[in-house]
């Protein structure tokens, strides 16, 4: 991933700051002196005037051999492939990146700012929404993290994957009758925001927590999911219903358990809770599973 602003080092400094840079841009004999000097006192190796010719580090042109072989910040970044720390999932604990914030703090608000303007974009309807993360993939489409600033969202976007096991019609309008049709049951759902037809984009309410497939793996179990997934399967099985009853859509939030998909369809028995989806509510224990 390339970083908009070049003139921001690998490890967060500003190069259009730097006395090597301004030394160079300026051919300023003098401040090369002094920054060799402070350099050499800094780092532990002789820095020569005529050493200090640098450009920038991220940027074409002259560099420094410290910044261009011995920083071990730039050489980290290489080995990795990444542009800069703001790409890096282990900037946070990092020690080496430590000692230079530790120097000089602005280095990590710099990073943070770098990593929020690469940061993917998204629209529905025109409204922008920056992605957090990728929340998951289904067989009918892209679920995001998103926000705009003030709140976070769920964006999916609807794909056109082929999938052995299920037949697609129109998805997106599938997905929007599918939500209609549940709402009107009373099953708890995320809050349907916003639809975008032409991208086949659908914006809803984020609930936050972690999915019952992700506390089961924990170990955690509470016996009210099951006593409400059973309730909304009251509401379901007259209509002539069935959800998807996997234990990733579903998370619980202040008491109540919802059902984050809007996916349902024609009851049968062999793929009812009962006869398919309870198999998979059980927690997980360091000796296997345990069942409920």
């Amino acid at each position: 991933m390339k970083n908009a602003n070049q003139m921001i080092g690998c490890c967060g400094l500003d190069c259009e700051k730097c006395d090597a840079r301004i030394a160079t841009i300026t051919n300023d004999i003098a401040l090369r002196e002094k920054t060799a000097a402070l350099w050499t006192k800094r780092n532990g190796v002789t820095i020569l005037p005529d050493m200090i010719n640098c450009t920038g580090c991220r940027i074409e042109g002259a560099k420094t051999p410290f910044c261009d072989k011995l920083c071990p910040v730039h050489n980290c970044v290489r080995e990795k492939g990444l542009d800069t720390c703001a790409d890096c999932g282990q900037m946070d604990g990092c020690l080496t990146l430590g000692q230079i914030a530790g120097n000089s703090p602005s280095v990590l608000d710099n990073l943070k700012q770098l990593k929020q303007n690469d940061a993917p974009r998204m629209t529905v309807n025109d409204a922008e929404y920056t992605v957090i993360k990728l929340l998951g993939k289904g067989k009918g489409g892209y679920s995001y993290l998103v926000t705009d600033g003030t709140a976070q969202y769920v964006l999916k976007q609807i794909h056109h994957e082929p999938c052995d096991y299920y037949t697609f019609g129109d998805k997106l309008q599938s997905e929007l009758r599918d939500y209609e049709t549940l709402r009107n049951l009373g099953i708890p759902m995320p809050r349907l925001l916003a639809v975008d037809t032409p991208q086949e984009r659908i914006l809803k309410e984020y609930i936050a927590g972690q999915t019952v497939a992700e506390q089961l793996q924990e170990g955690r179990m509470e016996p009210d999911w099951l006593k409400q997934v059973q309730a909304m399967c009251s509401l379901l099985y007259p209509a002539g219903l069935n959800i998807d009853y996997y234990p990733t859509n579903f998370v619980p939030y202040s008491g109540t358990l919802y059902y984050i998909d809007y996916e349902c369809n024609g009851y049968m028995e062999q793929w009812d809770f009962e006869h398919w989806g309870a198999q998979y509510w059980t927690a997980q224990t360091p000796e296997g599973t345990e069942d409920l």
